[in-house]
This record gives structure tokens, C-alpha cells and sequence, in this order.
């Protein structure tokens, strides 16, 4: 066999090699965008009826040792989709489900000392918690003694999920849904149908389930 025999076989194996790699990809990218839109087709039925009858939370959202909002109301859940362009198609950015837990009570914290300052906020931004701190001043030497928060008990939960086209997976990250916590975890796309969903929408009205079974790369980083 001569050189150029030699690189015309190389050539080949090399063209066979990229179609085996395209198909894959086509493949995988739509399982990735079919869960997607499962999802987003599920989302959408999932929040009329949950806008409906406005479960109680069984969440618990510890602010500091003395304040934990609990029983709140879920409502004005809304789901939303977005796409992108990629390798010249059109495919699915990721699909998210929001809502808000919210009670009656209005608090008003106080926090003198730097650690307890920085732990409230970053719980209160994890939460969506819409609020201004107060300083709170000496009167007469103007001293700081404390940052006052006043705020409504209103906190923000979602059920995000992004697709990784390549691999054909996906991953949910759930805000919220237990306590103030991001939960990260990974199916293969063809995992995600409407019983993974119905799991989750236990999950999300307190419900037991077996959302996570089967799921790989499970964090939970509690705030």
C-alpha cells in the first residue's frame, strides 16, 4: 500500500469516526430538548393548578436560633422557557417553574454582630426576601448598635432545569423547596417524563417522594 493508500485510510476511518460522533450528538441533544419540553408542557399545567389551590408549605426557613417561618401559602407559581441557537439549531436553554411561599407575618430582626449581620442578609437573599437594612445609631455618640431588618414573610422557591445537549443529561437545581438550600442533581435526559416530574411536584407540595432516586452529582448546600 502506498502513502497516499495509507492516508486515504486514515481519511475514512476518520469520517466514519465524525458521523458516529454527529449521530451521538444529534441524539443526545434531542433527548435533552424532548425532556426540556416535558418539563415545560408539565410546568405549565402544574402552576394552573397549584395558583388554584394554594397548598401550605411544609418548608421550614430558618432566619437565626429565635425566627423560623413556617406553614406558609404557595402561590403565583409561573413557569418559563428560554432557547438559544447552537450548532445552527434552534434547542432549549433551560425551563424553570417559580413561586412564592408567603405568610402574614412581618418581622422586624435586629443583629449587632458582623457574623449574624452577614448570615441574615445571605439567608434573606437566598429567600428572595425583599428588604432595606436599618443602621440603628447611639444618639448620642452616633455609635452603630445594630442593622435592623424589617421585612415580609415572602420567600421565593423555583425548580430550574438545564439541559447539557452533549451528553445528552440534564440537571435540576431546586431552590427552596425544603429549607433555604440549593439541591443540584443530574438525570440522563430520558429519565425526565412525567413520572420524574410527578415526583417532583410532590416534592413540591410537601408530599413524600422519591424525586431524587436514581439521580447522580446530588449536592445540597444548605445557606
Amino acid at each position: 500500500m502506498g502513502f497516499l493508500d495509507e492516508l486515504k485510510a486514515r481519511a475514512d476511518a476518520a469520517r466514519t469516526n465524525q458521523s458516529i460522533d454527529s449521530a451521538a450528538l444529534e441524539r443526545n441533544t434531542a433527548l435533552a430538548d424532548l425532556a426540556c419540553k416535558t418539563a415545560f408542557d408539565y410546568f405549565m399545567a402544574l402552576a394552573q393548578q397549584l395558583n388554584v389551590l394554594r397548598p401550605r408549605s411544609r418548608a421550614s426557613y430558618r432566619l437565626d436560633h429565635h425566627h423560623v417561618c413556617e406553614d406558609l401559602e404557595l402561590r403565583n407559581f409561573r413557569a418559563d422557557a428560554r432557547r438559544k441557537r447552537q450548532h445552527d439549531a434552534e434547542v432549549f436553554d433551560h425551563v424553570v417553574l417559580r413561586w412564592n411561599a408567603v405568610g402574614d407575618t412581618r418581622y422586624s430582626i435586629g443583629k449587632d454582630f458582623p457574623p449574624d449581620i452577614e448570615q441574615l442578609e445571605a439567608r434573606l437573599h437566598q429567600g428572595g426576601v425583599v428588604f432595606v437594612p436599618q443602621p440603628v445609631r447611639d444618639l448620642n455618640t452616633s455609635k452603630l448598635r445594630e442593622m435592623r431588618y424589617d421585612f415580609a414573610a415572602e420567600f421565593g422557591a423555583s425548580a430550574l432545569l438545564t439541559p447539557e445537549h452533549e451528553s445528552g443529561r440534564v440537571r435540576f437545581e431546586l431552590r427552596n423547596l425544603d429549607a433555604l438550600e440549593i439541591v443540584t442533581v443530574e438525570f440522563a435526559a430520558y429519565e425526565v417524563g412525567n413520572a420524574r416530574l410527578d415526583e417532583l411536584a410532590r416534592w413540591i407540595v410537601g408530599e413524600p417522594n422519591q424525586f431524587l432516586r436514581g439521580g447522580q452529582g446530588l449536592q445540597r448546600v444548605p445557606i
